[in-house]
């Protein structure tokens, strides 16, 4: 549904996800940023639209979810699936900015599993606090690969929407979820067909791993270990979500056991921080569909003893109170759509 019907600008997000197709339009009043429409597509079973080749029923299926939601903005930015974008912290020593491209090219041959000429490469400094009299710099550096980009602007000319921007799923949350906060946090985006995390710190994604762990693999594991259909597991989810026993950070042996990868991701990933930067995680966000299963967010806090909460991407976002429900209960799905559509809305 369209919310509102103003001549102001518009800013559109697609996220091209594994299941299903998300799309956020924002746009602004003044200072104000307004939620104008949003909506996905329902999932289909065994397809992943990120990585499917075809480009012709990718297209149709975004002009059938622009139209079916009554949107008329045809500039977009789009999402690049986090599995598929290299991204690394490298170090330059003796740092020159006249001959900065071609250190940046030399340490990049090293650590991109892929020939460069088959990558687009991006990269930002990232600034230090602290004055270094070698003038060594750390670079975080991304590789995305000249396919996946290609494949995306075609698909895009086929919808008749103008691709402004690709971004990676990562940016997108943390301009969503994060904002400017620059404390060192924990994102993890539980999706349908993986779990990524990403730990950030003042903005930058410092680590990224992924795991092939998802809201699919934990309903095919209790329906194995309690011998009941997959409709039966996941309603045997959706009842441990409203429990008192989940309520309490609690949660039953079958559901730790499915869930215990996603555990020991985490516990791997703060150990490599603190060993690597010095540095400790402030808190843990959870995104993605997956994240609101059995109260994740309060059994994570007891288990890890970190807060976590489930990141909410509409906190700088204007839109009529009587939607707070429905968007609190979709928004962890939206998380990524939000963010790329709020990247040119600021």
């Amino acid at each position: 549904m369209s919310l509102f019907s103003s001549s102001d600008d518009k800013f559109l997000g697609i996220d091209i996800g594994d299941s299903s197709l998300k799309i956020v339009e924002l746009s602004k009043k003044g200072k104000k940023i307004v939620l104008s429409n949003y909506g996905l597509t329902d999932t289909i079973p065994n397809f992943r639209f990120s990585q499917s080749d075809d480009m012709d029923y990718l297209a149709r299926s975004i002009v059938k979810l622009k139209n079916e939601l009554g949107i008329k903005t045809n500039k977009a930015t789009a999402s690049l699936s986090s599995f598929s974008v290299f991204s690394s912290v490298i170090n330059i020593n003796n740092y020159d900015k006249k001959k900065v491209n071609e250190r940046i090219t030399e340490e990049a041959r090293k650590v991109v599993p892929l020939p460069l000429e088959e990558m687009v490469l991006d990269w930002k400094i990232i600034p230090n606090k602290e004055s270094d009299p070698n003038n060594n710099v750390k670079v975080f550096l991304t590789g995305s690969p000249k396919k996946l980009i290609k494949k995306y602007i075609e698909v895009f000319k086929k919808t008749g929407i103008f691709l402004s921007n690709l971004e990676t799923e990562t940016f997108s949350l943390i301009r969503s979820l994060l904002g400017d906060d620059p404390s060192s946090v924990m994102i993890i985006q539980l999706g349908a067909n993986s779990t990524n995390f990403s730990i950030v710190k003042e903005s930058i994604p410092f680590l990224n791993r992924s795991i092939n762990i998802s809201g699919k693999t934990i309903t095919a594991q209790i329906s194995e270990k309690m011998g009941i259909t997959m409709e039966q597991a996941e309603q045997f989810k959706f009842d441990l979500s409203v429990s008192d026993i989940t309520q309490k950070g609690q949660i039953p042996k079958v559901i730790f056991d499915a869930i215990e990868p996603i555990i020991v991701e985490i516990k791997y990933m703060l150990d490599l921080f603190s060993n690597s930067n010095g540095g400790t995680i402030e808190k843990i966000i959870l995104s993605g569909g997956g994240s609101l299963l059995f109260n994740l967010d309060n059994y994570l806090e007891n288990y890890v003893n970190i807060k976590t909460i489930i990141g909410d991407p509409w906190f700088r976002v204007d839109y009529p109170l009587e939607l707070k429900p429905i968007l609190e209960q979709i928004g962890p799905k939206l998380g990524v759509a939000v963010g790329l559509a709020l990247r040119d809305a600021e």
